[in-house]
């Protein structure tokens, strides 16, 4: 696998598993709660673990985006 790739998909996973703590922490703070892997699995009907997966690998397509958009794209740009 492409290094790149390598660091992308760490980058989505890591960038998940924060965003994820800190919608944790912002209901004992007083905020709503708010669960994207319960509402996964809640909207299709599947056990808490699919939605604890998709909610990975929806942050890692993400990051594939904005790598995508962020550095192929604008490669020479920032790059030379």
């Amino acid at each position: 696998m492409n290094t790149k790739m390598q660091r992308t998909v760490l980058a989505g996973i890591v960038g998940t598993a924060i965003m994820t703590i800190i919608m944790m922490i912002a209901s004992l703070m007083g905020m709503p709660k708010m669960s994207p892997p319960q509402m996964l699995s809640g909207t299709l009907g599947m056990p808490i673990f699919v939605g604890w997966g998709m909610h990975f690998i929806i942050g890692v397509l993400f990051a594939f985006t904005y790598t995508y958009m962020c550095f192929f794209k604008y490669k020479l740009v920032m790059f030379g």
